[in-house]
């Protein structure tokens, strides 16, 4: 059985935004005007509304926003006015994630969120890779014919071992259509999944097996799978840390 290293992007994992960070953040994508997606918790994407920051209050950590899109967009009404929505706030190296109510302010007819949530902050290129383990089951189908036991999974894709002979079928950048995601009790409509990479698998000597590891990249994903399968990975990132921590206790009164 090939051996999987140790958590190589352990330190990127999805991390609690500080609230004296607040400020920084805010500042930086109203300057950028880095857009903000919002949709009601649990609902999909036809729900999906675009919002630009305007401007941040630290003291109440109001962040004032409008809706973005076109001419159209910015007329009408949002949707998702005094519901609890998912929010998620995009730049090139980093996703911020988090939960607010969508508010509207009469008096100055502009629509605010409050940051008084808990505010995630993950590399996209770094998401947290949960490996495999006894607590950890990850299977991914391909077809009906093809189910594959995953090595690890993140919110951008997973991994998986496959003989040599199969080789031919994960080609880089080869795209499988409407696969199916496991992850313990979980499942997941994967609508497009691209092979993102294949090398050698080595077993726990470093020696090559013979097999070819995949790399698996996940496209398309609605927001709600989005959200699903962040909450999940991080939920169970968190449980997996736990297990670790109550095992070094329990190590360390044995000695």
């Amino acid at each position: 059985m090939t051996k999987l290293k140790n958590d190589k992007n352990k330190k990127h994992y999805f991390s609690e935004v500080e609230p004296s960070e607040l400020t920084e953040i805010c500042g930086k994508i109203i300057e950028e005007e880095i857009e903000i997606k919002a949709w009601e918790q649990g609902k999909s994407d036809k729900e999906v509304e675009t919002f630009i920051p305007k401007t941040y209050s630290a003291d109440d950590r109001i962040l004032e926003i409008s809706l973005g899109g076109g001419l159209l967009s910015k007329l009408s009404s949002s949707k998702l006015l005094d519901k609890d929505i998912f929010i998620k706030i995009g730049s090139d190296k980093f996703q911020f994630f988090s939960t607010s109510i969508l508010e509207y302010n009469k008096d100055t007819k502009t629509y605010f969120i409050v940051l008084s949530r808990s505010l995630f902050k993950t590399q996209q290129r770094t998401n947290y890779r949960l490996q495999s383990s006894t607590y950890i089951r990850i299977q991914f189908r391909i077809d009906a014919d093809t189910l594959k036991e995953g090595l690890d999974i993140s919110a951008g894709g997973t991994s998986f071992i496959v003989p040599k002979e199969e080789a031919s079928l994960y080609q880089k950048n080869h795209i499988f259509k409407d696969c199916k995601l496991g992850l313990n009790s979980e499942k997941f409509n994967i609508p497009s999944a691209k092979v993102a990479a294949t090398w050698p698998a080595k077993n726990a000597s470093d020696e090559p097996t013979g097999e070819l590891n995949v790399g698996i990249a996940f496209e398309d994903l609605t927001p709600e799978t989005e959200e699903l399968l962040f909450r999940y990975i991080n939920g169970e990132a968190r449980a997996d840390e736990m297990r670790k921590m109550m095992d070094k206790r329990k190590k360390d009164k044995e000695k």
